[in-house]
């Protein structure tokens, strides 16, 4: 990052060609002697004063213009090498001539030295825009530290060391948890920890501590310092206000930069930790009411078959039995979907990804439904030549399975269901194609959130022989949506002619890995 200037006085290799531009003057003016009158030649000093102005100090300018009225006086106004002036028009003329040249040479340098600090100006919004976005890109905090180091070094041409908190409580509890860049003394490591704490510059030009030999500027945020730096070695006379300032605001984008960052930091643990706490006060929501039907049918057929076992016959505890059986896995379906959808929206959670065959994935469905519902007639069509997946195959099973449990559960007993899959383009798509009631439209993107149920009543205790199959907590489809999610795939909801839900879900295809050919050798 370059350095603003440090002094606005312009320096001797940057004045000469203010002095050539007076030395040309006075050259034309012996060249035009006798040629043009007093009037004229006055002007070409006016103008050289104005001109050498945009490169000479305005106290130069003035005293340039000054000894040239009296060399114009002496050399060209009648009587010449003398001060004397015998027509009151030539002394109207050196008096106008000294006035103009000296106000313009004023002005003009005046000018020069707004735009100079005009350009100081711009440049060091550059150089705080540039150092923003270096320590945007850098997040990490010791290489934020160390270079804002390197950039104050340079600035100040001193040795520069930076103190940085991690986190406020480092302040008051825990000085392990701030970060030192540099090697600074006891001293000025005690000087830097009180900067911190009063929130403000100490040391020369601060008017706080001016007999101190370091200079101590706190990293400003809004409301606290996140750290402070040390300037050791300066020449405190030769470095102007303006660049104490710009340094100041150096460490004020770096503690605001922090502080954004924390800021940041606690939003996402709050957020964090109110979808934490909404996710553990729905699950307790659910579990209290959607699991108190089974587990009162649970505990009354095992409690008929323990105390009444005697007196039941064979069929009667079968049935029993069967009961229980369903309920423990309508307990367990709904307790792997709720976890599963609790797993699947934490962040990070690694999904372990391998090339599965379409069709030894909904076979292992096919299996576990038939088990559930023997008497269900399932029409599944997957074309020959199927590209391989690339997915987790357990998921991919659940998705499938939650699909087809819900067709069952949402259709007569009689009617078809039907899974089928096709290519289309570069994805796969499996369709669950069922006859029952359909799903409205206003529910057709609100089905896939999670504890959203269109018919809530089949989730009572009291719940009526029609709706008994329909009983969940309403996170099957939620799970199947972030199933698809991480694996880059889309599930949506049709409409079936003349009535029932298609689910539809498009898996990505990627490229097929290559085969290994079987060895040819006997």
């Amino acid at each position: 990052m370059s350095q603003p200037n440090r002094h606005l006085v312009p320096k001797l290799e940057v004045r000469w060609p203010g002095v050539a531009i007076w030395l040309s003057a006075w050259a034309l003016l012996w060249a035009c002697d006798g040629v043009l009158n007093l009037g004229n030649l006055a002007l070409l000093l006016v103008l050289a004063s104005a001109m050498a102005s945009m490169w000479l100090s305005a106290t130069a300018s003035v005293v340039l213009s000054a000894l040239s009225v009296l060399g114009f006086n002496w050399w060209f106004v009648p009587p010449r090498f003398t001060f004397h002036v015998h027509l009151h028009q030539d002394l109207l003329l050196l008096v106008t001539m000294l006035g103009v040249s000296v106000m313009v040479s004023y002005l003009m340098a005046r000018l020069r030295l707004a735009a100079q600090r005009e350009s100081q100006h711009a440049q060091a919004a550059q150089q705080l825009r540039a150092l923003s976005e270096q320590f945007r890109e850098n997040m990490d905090l010791p290489t934020q530290g160390h270079l804002l180091q390197s950039v104050l070094q340079t600035s100040v041409r001193g040795t520069v060391s930076v103190l940085l908190l991690r986190e406020l409580a480092a302040l008051s509890t825990s000085p392990a948890a701030s970060l030192l860049i540099g090697h600074p003394n006891a001293q000025d490591t005690q000087g830097l920890w009180a900067c911190v704490k009063q929130f403000a510059a100490m040391g020369p030009g601060t008017g706080r501590y001016e007999n101190q030999s370091t200079l101590f500027l706190p990293l400003r945020g809004q409301s606290c310092a996140w750290g402070a730096v040390a300037l050791h070695g300066v020449s405190w006379p030769a470095l102007t206000a303006f660049t104490r300032h710009t340094v100041q605001q150096m460490c004020d984008v770096l503690g605001l930069e922090i502080e954004r960052a924390h800021t940041l930091q606690q939003a996402q643990h709050a957020k964090e930790e109110a979808q934490s706490q909404s996710l553990r006060n729905t699950l307790l929501t659910s579990i209290s009411h959607d699991y108190r039907t089974p587990l009162a049918n649970l505990m009354g057929a095992a409690s008929a078959i323990h105390d009444q076992g005697a007196l039941l016959s064979a069929q009667q505890i079968t049935d029993l039995a069967h009961t229980v059986l369903l309920e423990a896995q309508h307990l367990n379906r709904m307790t792997t979907n709720t976890l599963q959808l609790a797993r699947l929206d934490a962040a990070p959670w690694q999904v372990h990804k391998d090339w599965e065959s379409l069709q030894e994935v909904v076979g292992a469905v096919l299996s576990k439904t038939r088990l559930r519902y023997p008497q269900r007639q399932i029409d599944v069509v997957l074309p020959a030549g199927l590209p391989l997946i690339f997915c987790d195959a357990m998921l991919l099973v659940q998705l499938l399975d939650n699909l087809v449990e819900n067709a069952i559960k949402y259709s007569p007993d009689e009617s078809l269901i039907q899974l089928h899959a096709q290519r289309q383009g570069d994805t796969i798509e499996v369709r669950v194609i069922d006859q029952g009631p359909g799903i409205p439209d206003a529910w057709k993107d609100k089905v896939f959130q999670a504890f959203e149920r269109i018919h809530p009543q089949a989730a009572q205790a009291d719940a009526s022989d029609e709706t008994q199959l329909r009983r969940g907590v309403g996170v099957g489809l939620a799970v199947c949506q972030a199933i698809a999610k991480v694996h880059g795939a889309k599930i949506w909801i049709q409409d079936t002619q003349p009535h029932g839900a298609t689910v539809c879900v498009a898996w990505p295809v990627d490229v097929q890995p290559e085969m290994n050919s079987p060895s040819s050798e006997v």
